[in-house]
């Protein structure tokens, strides 16, 4: 066996790896479109063009963009009107933002073990965990691959759960050719530096149905009704918007 690198061996690899996030003269373009518009924030037309190419791509009618993928956890959990007194079904592997967000809604997070071959969370498992406070459930695509979402739709619909699919990882990932983030209620993704798709930092949201979508719309800016006018706040809300300078990088990253 050849001796290792860091014991005087050959390296494998002589160059250093390639950096990471790639960009180029279409995400410069992008972003001197927008500096150019005046329109930098959330408002700028790039942020609807994203908007529509990220739901084509996943074959979602709606799609809401926000500023990263640990409030959109939150906005779905709001809206799924999860809060003081519910648990959530959620894995012990996965970054702390599905955790947190649960607690920042006052719910409790009861983490279900995951399977040893796919990290994923093991749907026999979480069928022992539910119990009579057991809202949602929020499965994670871990590495971009899909949980077993046939089995977990249908345990979910047994007990009339909510479910949030966590594809922080997956954009772009199916199972059995439907994109991941539409079998549930709703699905989150994250746009943070590691990721596939990014702009640094931001957060996705998408649902085919009509009535979350108004919702998660109104709760990401501060409460407006999609259809009201702008001082015209129906329910409790904050400001979760993308910028035009994401959504500008984004559109020339999801071209890569």
């Amino acid at each position: 066996m050849t001796e290792l690198a860091i014991h005087g061996g050959s390296p494998v690899r002589s160059e250093p790896w390639p950096r990471w996030p790639q960009w180029g003269e279409a995400e410069a373009q992008r972003v001197q479109e927008v500096l150019e518009s005046g329109v930098w924030g959330g408002f700028n037309p790039a942020v609807k063009e994203f908007e529509a190419a990220f739901a084509k791509r996943h074959q979602a009618k709606h799609c809401i963009t926000a500023v990263n993928g640990t409030l959109t956890l939150e906005a779905a959990l709001r809206v799924m009107g999860v809060g003081p007194g519910d648990e959530v079904i959620v894995p012990p592997y996965t970054f702390i933002a599905t955790a947190n967000a649960v607690r920042l809604v006052g719910a409790t997070p009861v983490f279900v073990d995951i399977e040893p071959d796919t990290y994923n969370l093991d749907i026999d498992c979480m069928a022992a965990a539910i119990g009579p406070k057991t809202k949602a459930v929020i499965p994670v695509h871990f590495a971009g691959l899909p949980v077993d979402m046939d089995r977990l739709l249908s345990l979910a619909e047994q007990h009339g759960l909510a479910v949030i699919e966590d594809a922080a990882h997956a954009h772009g990932s199916t199972w059995k050719g439907t994109p991941m983030g539409t079998l549930g209620h709703i699905g989150s993704f994250s746009l943070q530096a590691s990721k596939n798709l990014t702009a640094g930092e931001g957060g996705i949201l998408i649902t085919n149905d009509d009535d979350l979508a108004a919702k998660l719309w109104s709760f990401a800016n501060q409460g407006r009704s999609p259809e009201g006018a702008w001082y015209e706040h129906g329910m409790l809300g904050s400001n979760l918007r993308m910028t035009g300078w994401q959504a500008g990088l984004l559109l020339a990253q999801m071209e890569r």
